[in-house]
C-alpha cells in the first residue's frame, strides 16, 4: 500500500510541477510579455533617437566648424560687405583712367538675399580699348563686392570711344564682424 501512495504522491507532485509551470507561462504571457514587448519597443525607439540626435549634432557641429573654417579663409570678403562703395569713390578712382567719366546711381538699393544690391551706370570717353579694359581691372580692385552688368556699350566717336556699362555693389545692412566673431 505504502508503494500506492508513494506513486500517488509522485502523480500528485508531478500534476503540481506541471499546473505550476504552465501557470507562470500564463502569467509570464499574459502580464510579463506585453510589458516586455513595450519596453523593447521604447527602448529601441530611444535608441534611434538618440543616434539621430547624435547624428544631427555631429552634423551641425561639421557645418559650424566649416562655416568658421570659410569665414576665416574669406574675412576679406565678408569685410566688404560692410561698408557699401558710395559713388564718390568709384568716380575719384574712374577719373584717373578717363579722360571725362560719370557715375549714376540707377534707383535704390534692392535687396537680395541677406544683401542689399545698388546698381551704378559708368559712362565715360576713352582713346583706346586698352584703356576701357584698365578701368575695368581698376574696379575689380575696389574693397567692395561688385559685379558687372553686361553688355557694355561701346562707340566711336570723334576719335574716342564712348562706353557705358552697369556696376552692382553688394554690402550688408548688419555688421558682418558679428557673423565672424560668432
Amino acid at each position: 500500500m505504502k508503494a500506492f501512495f508513494a506513486q500517488i504522491d509522485w502523480v500528485r507532485n508531478t500534476f503540481f510541477f506541471v499546473f505550476y509551470f504552465f501557470l507562470v507561462m500564463v502569467i509570464f504571457i499574459a502580464i510579463i510579455k506585453p510589458q516586455l514587448d513595450v519596453f523593447k519597443k521604447t527602448n529601441a525607439n530611444y535608441r534611434k533617437e538618440v543616434f539621430a540626435l547624435n547624428q544631427i549634432q555631429s552634423q551641425h557641429d561639421s557645418q559650424k566648424q566649416e562655416l568658421l573654417d570659410y569665414q576665416k579663409q574669406n574675412i576679406e570678403i565678408l569685410r566688404a560687405f560692410e561698408t557699401p562703395t558710395t559713388l564718390q569713390e568709384i568716380e575719384e578712382k574712374l577719373k584717373i583712367i578717363f579722360d571725362t567719366s560719370g557715375v549714376v546711381q540707377d534707383g535704390e538699393p534692392i535687396k537680395e538675399g541677406e544683401y542689399f544690391k545698388q546698381r551704378y551706370v559708368v559712362s565715360g570717353k576713352v582713346k583706346t580699348i586698352e584703356t576701357l579694359k584698365n578701368a575695368l581691372n581698376l574696379t575689380q580692385n575696389f574693397n567692395a563686392i561688385m559685379r558687372f552688368n553686361f553688355p557694355i556699350h561701346i562707340e566711336k566717336e570723334n576719335g574716342m570711344l564712348v562706353f557705358s556699362f552697369r556696376l552692382d555693389v553688394y554690402y550688408s545692412s548688419k555688421d558682418s564682424s558679428i557673423l565672424i566673431n560668432n
